[in-house]
């Protein structure tokens, strides 16, 4: 039996041949076949169902016997409108099926035949229909099977591409430039219209002759040839030069070149050429124009100069050397960038004026002279134009108003400063913030900044005891102090009589001001002496923040006002937050630091071990990670303590315990026999610009009695690249010891790829943060392969921190990261515990040269936690 008989038949559809219907043949032959057959059919209905193209099977006459679920996808069409409907009324043309079925009567199968079907809605459904005759075994027509394949969007493509490559044609074609193509041999493959109308040629004159032989100059050859060869190296390029037209003339051009593939993916050359004879002659009649000027222009009192529109000098005056210092020989045909840059505003407006052909006058701005000193001026300017009306350039005046400005800036000065102090007045208060309050707005700023209320506890008694002249020079000497408590980008006012204002801005934590009004409340309560006579004096601080405390002037000056009453009625010399919470905050941060103080000397400080390892999980050596035993918050971790230990100083000394508690401890482990065993340690910004930090760690190695080889210095990107090249002396003269360092963090910093080649880098530590998301995130997983080959290149070490699963061990193995750690491996551990885990991993692999064999998973139960992405000793 033909196997066609079964391809997609249904019930009665599915027909024996007759000379296998029961007629007395063996019963078991004929079960057999039944069996097979059927066999066969379940088979092939499966293929037939699940084929991704759509599959129809119809009888001679085109009606629709049976079709697969890809065929009702098709056309968009329902199982009841598709079943028993004819096939032509899905034809685009009904004329195409007549002489598909003729070819496939001949020969049985036709493959690929295009057609066009419609679908629901009058859909269109480009397709290449494979056509089999299904025959019965007598060689009858039982039907026809037709596999249609959708190829619309295909042949969208096509035409899309099709149209696009005409859309190039036509820019060619009406290009206002000269455009020609040109192959590897300098021969012209395509021109268009306007350079044959710009170079004098018909395009069957030009096609396939040498470029440089139709329109170079004699005497420009040996350029043309450099030009064709820097563009044949793959180069892009614009020059100005001439070329020459079909008559000898010379015509004045700018050329565009660049490579490009034709059609056939062949390397070609794309060439524009710009007629600029019209801007050169204006350049030459500028020449001559500034010739007839140039003796009003000598004489002119005041600084003048002249530029082109793309701001290249042509001219200046004597006397604009006079007060700028720069000569036209020097400056010309090139710009002079003279401009503050807090100027580059109102510069840019008249520069706008200028190019739209308008000129402006009595401009006030300021302008740098060639020695870099500010020269206050007043800019007039003007425009001249080409032969075409278009602006060709501009002449500026500039005024000195030096001495004037002067004169204002003594008079402004007077209006809004304190007479007695100096400091600006409750006037310059009120404007200042304001403009905080507009800008913050507009800008929707994320960034808080907070008002400060002072007020001299007692004022009115040193008045009233000493005389007013000795409450002024007190008066003075606050105002003195409180300068030097403030950075250069906070504002102090004096309101009147005792009443000082502070505007503390770009905070990041309430914990700033409190430590500013501390500061504040420290300076002024030492001793002042005046005329012979020691004074003392103090200060209740009010405080608002914004935005918490509102977003108007009046409500946060009320708040600030209502705090500083709230620190004079505890008694002065006091300050307080208008919220409590903050108040809370602050103190608790008060407490912190306080505790921090006395925790080096209460032994409250201790290190914890976390093993680094290879990749045959062996301990190679062990990151040492500083814990605080709080006598009242128990284990704290370094993300709550080490910003006040940089902030305060502290970090300076309990880096050096940390350094000499982890060398000592180390040492005690070589000499249990782990020998093999490095401590890697981290170094704070503060610690690595002390002075003597070299010094430090080469007594503290001779003191512990660890091999040098055996300590490597963590650094973040970003505390070396603050003062690099000190820091690169340093890590060398460590490096001379026998010291290695790593870049700890690796990829959330800052620094510059050619610095990290420049220091005396071992080892690089791919951040935590981009092995966690290793699994699910690609971008991920390209940076740790780019930073691990990178390390390669370099020829130094990747260790992989935060490690926490075997797929992603697996991973950083597979990319050649073969050190790391992290809690897949074992946790932060205390000294007696690390110890227990050296020996109990002893025990159970044989020591070797690269370490401890380590059991994966195998750590103590130590919390996870989370580290603080400072450095943390």
């Amino acid at each position: 039996m033909n196997l066609v008989h079964l391809q997609g038949l249904k019930g009665n559809a599915f027909r024996l041949p007759w000379k296998y219907r029961m007629t007395g043949q063996n019963r078991t032959e004929s079960k057999t076949f039944h069996q097979n057959a059927r066999v066969a059919q379940d088979r092939y209905r499966i293929l037939f169902d699940r084929s991704p193209d759509a599959v129809i099977v119809t009888a001679p006459d085109g009606r629709i016997i049976d079709f697969n679920p890809a065929a009702l996808e098709f056309f968009c069409i329902s199982r009841s409108e598709l079943q028993g409907s004819n096939i032509t009324a899905f034809y685009a043309n009904v004329a195409d099926r007549a002489p598909l079925i003729s070819r496939v009567d001949k020969t049985g199968l036709v493959h690929n035949a295009p057609v066009i079907f419609v679908g629901q809605g009058g859909q269109l459904k480009h397709s290449l229909v494979t056509g089999m005759r299904l025959d019965e075994p007598g060689g009858s027509i039982y039907g026809y099977q037709c596999v249609l394949r959708d190829i619309t969007q295909h042949r969208r493509a096509e035409k899309k591409l099709h149209s696009q490559k005409s859309y190039a044609e036509q820019l060619i074609d009406i290009a206002p430039e000269a455009i020609a193509i040109l192959d590897l041999d300098d021969r012209v493959i395509r021109i268009n219209e306007e350079f044959c109308r710009l170079f004098q040629y018909t395009e069957e004159s030009c096609i396939g002759q040498r470029m440089d032989e139709l329109i170079v100059p004699e005497h420009l050859k040996a350029e043309g040839l450099s030009l064709s060869a820097r563009v044949m190296g793959g180069a892009c390029f614009e020059v100005e030069t001439r070329r020459m037209r079909k008559d000898g003339t010379l015509v004045d051009v700018s050329i565009l070149a660049k490579p490009i593939a034709t059609e056939k993916d062949e390397p070609a050359i794309y060439v524009i050429y710009r007629d600029i004879s019209a801007r050169k002659q204006a350049q030459e009649a500028l020449e001559k124009s500034e010739e007839r000027h140039r003796t009003v222009l000598e004489a002119a009192p005041d600084p003048v100069i002249v530029r082109d529109m793309a701001e290249r000098v042509i001219y200046l005056n004597p006397a604009f050397t006079r007060v700028f210092g720069w000569n036209l020989d020097e400056c010309k045909h090139r710009p002079i960038d003279f401009v503050p840059q807090k100027n580059q505003p109102e510069t840019q407006q008249f520069l706008a004026q200028i190019h739209q052909g308008a000129s402006f006058s009595g401009v006030e701005t300021r302008r740098f002279t060639k020695s870099g000193q500010v020269v206050d001026v007043s800019i007039s300017g003007a425009v001249f134009f080409d032969t075409e009306g278009n602006p060709d350039g501009y002449v500026n005046t500039l005024q000195d108003i030096s001495e004037r400005r002067k004169k204002d800036e003594e008079l402004r000065h007077v209006a809004y400063h304190d007479i007695l102090t100096g400091l600006p007045n409750r006037k310059s208060f009120y404007m200042c913030i304001d403009d905080l309050l507009q800008h913050s707005s507009r800008r929707d700023s994320d960034r808080a900044w907070a008002l400060m209320f002072l007020d001299l506890d007692k004022f009115k008694q040193v008045n009233d005891a000493l005389g007013h002249d000795t409450g002024d020079q007190l008066l003075k000497g606050v105002a003195k102090r409180l300068k030097e408590c403030l950075r250069e980008t906070d504002h102090l006012f004096r309101l009147g009589g005792d009443e000082f204002t502070v505007i503390l801005t770009n905070l990041n934590l309430d914990i700033d001001v409190a430590r500013v009004a501390r500061k504040i409340q420290q300076a002024l309560t030492r001793s002042f002496r005046f005329n012979g006579q020691e004074l003392f004096t103090s200060t209740s601080i009010g405080i608002s923040v914004f935005p918490n405390d509102g977003w108007e002037v009046e409500g946060l000056v009320k708040s600030a006002d209502m705090a500083m009453y709230a620190a004079k009625e505890n008694g002065g010399n006091d300050y307080r937050f208008f919220t409590e919470e903050m108040n809370r905050k602050a103190l608790h941060r008060m407490r912190m630091e306080s505790s921090l103080r006395k925790a080096l000397d209460q032994n409250e400080l201790v290190l914890y071990y976390q093993p680094l390892v290879n990749k045959a999980n062996r301990i190679m050596g062990m990151e040492a990670l500083l814990r605080w035993n709080h006598p009242e918050l128990g284990l704290v971790l370094p993300a709550d303590f080490i910003r006040i230990m940089e902030e305060t100083g502290i970090i300076v000394p309990v880096g050096q315990w940390v350094l000499q508690t982890a060398c000592t401890q180390t040492k005690c482990w070589h000499d249990m026999g782990f020998s093999e065993l490095f401590v890697a340690v981290n170094l704070s910004a503060r610690q690595l610009h002390e002075p003597d930090f070299v010094e430090t760690v080469i007594d503290i190695i001779r003191e512990s009695g660890l091999p040098p080889e055996c300590l490597k210095l963590e650094v973040t990107e970003s505390s070396v690249i603050q003062n690099p090249e000190a820091c690169i002396s340093k890590m060398r003269m460590l490096r001379a010891q026998g010291v290695t360092f790593s870049i700890d963090d690796f990829g959330t910093g800052y620094s510059s790829l050619s610095y990290l080649k420049r220091f005396p880098i071992d080892t690089l530590k791919i951040d935590r943060s981009f092995i966690s998301d290793a699994m699910t995130s690609k971008g991920d997983q390209e940076i740790i392969k780019t930073i691990i080959a990178m390390a390669r290149n370099l020829n130094i070490d990747a260790v992989a921190e935060g490690v926490e699963t075997q797929e992603q061990k697996d991973f950083l193995a597979s990319y050649g990261c073969n050190s790391m750690q992290g809690f897949f491996f074992a946790h932060p551990v205390p000294v007696e515990q690390f110890k227990d885990l050296l020996q109990r991993q002893e025990r159970t692999a044989p020591p070797g040269k690269d370490g401890i064999a380590v059991k994966s998973q195998a750590a103590p139960a130590v919390q996870p936690e989370k580290r603080s992405r400072r450095t943390t000793p």
